[in-house]
């Protein structure tokens, strides 16, 4: 009858030798999750920067053409350290008195094609007659680029408004 109630020296190689494997994949495994996280995030973080430094701004005031607004003249600019915009590229969303929202379209009246950081351009737009304010009306302007922050625009006529600069 054998005795065989301990290890060998050779089965205890061969256990220890698969511990050490079985640890080594898995911190390789961890690892690879980990490199992947890593690269996810910076992904978001440099996707987060150029939405947040890609937006739109109104520069000045708005204009309007009569006491019934059929054209509003603006400006628009991105700031310094911005990311530049095609204005082809901007939508307007246009909202009266709290009603449906509307695409409207904004013409380029300086012929700038690329908005650049720091330039300023002058953009028209035209309302058809349903979508006009007059004195007492409100209304909200959404300006929004294909890449960044919209900007929003939102104003009341008052009751003696008559055109020009719209407060």
């Amino acid at each position: 009858m054998k005795n065989e109630s301990a290890f060998s020296g050779l089965e205890a190689a061969i256990v220890l030798i698969a511990f050490v494997v079985v640890a080594a994949v898995f911190s390789y495994v961890m690892l690879g999750a980990g490199f992947f996280a890593t690269q996810k995030s910076q992904e978001v973080t440099y996707s987060g920067i150029k939405q947040s430094t890609s937006n739109i701004v109104l520069d000045g005031q708005l204009y309007g053409s009569a006491s019934q607004i059929a054209t509003l003249t603006l400006y628009l600019s991105i700031p310094e350290g911005g990311q530049p915009q095609k204005l082809s590229d901007v939508d307007y969303l246009w909202t009266l008195n709290g009603g449906a929202v509307t695409i409207v379209t904004g013409t380029d009246a300086d012929s700038v094609s690329l908005l650049q950081p720091g330039d300023r351009a002058k953009i028209t737009i035209s309302l058809a007659a349903a979508n006009r304010p007059g004195p007492g009306d409100s209304f909200t302007l959404e300006i929004k680029p294909k890449v960044g922050a919209s900007s929003l625009v939102s104003k009341a006529l008052g009751s003696g408004y008559a055109g020009g600069v719209i407060v």
